[in-house]
């Protein structure tokens, strides 16, 4: 009688630690893993359209800041003429059109007005305007 305890204790204590084994070896299953795996990738594609939009909105900040550097620099340098020398023009900086008209405020100043054509992205332009008054002494 001992003899056939022994082997059940023994046959308990195999069965008890298999299912503790079972137990500590559950993962994933397959279809888990697989609607993961979409999840992800619906997750990636997402960020990756998000990223695409944020590179056209760096472009047409980028396009507008240097529009208004190219209208500051000919404002600046029409201020610097003096009143004697202005005179309306035109002309293409960084391969930006640039327009400006000179109008008579009083007989001490002048009005500059300048205008800047850019293209921030295809097949869309934005003009800037900016005006200043320049002192005539």
């Amino acid at each position: 009688m001992r003899i056939s305890r022994r082997l059940d204790h023994t046959s308990l204590h195999v069965l008890r630690g298999r299912r503790a084994r079972l137990r500590a070896r559950r993962g994933f299953t397959l279809i888990e893993l697989v609607v993961a795996i979409i999840i992800m990738t619906v997750g990636v594609l997402a960020l990756a359209t998000g990223s695409a939009g944020v590179a056209k909105q760096m472009r047409a900040g980028n396009q507008a800041a240097l529009a208004t550097i190219v209208a500051q620099a000919r404002l600046e340098n029409i201020r610097s003429l003096g009143c004697t020398s202005l005179a309306n023009g035109n002309a293409t900086t960084r391969g930006m059109t640039e327009k400006w008209a000179i109008t008579w405020l009083s007989s001490r100043s002048r009005v500059v007005t300048e205008s800047v054509t850019y293209v921030p992205r295809a097949k869309v332009s934005r003009t800037l305007a900016m005006r200043s008054v320049v002192p005539c002494l």
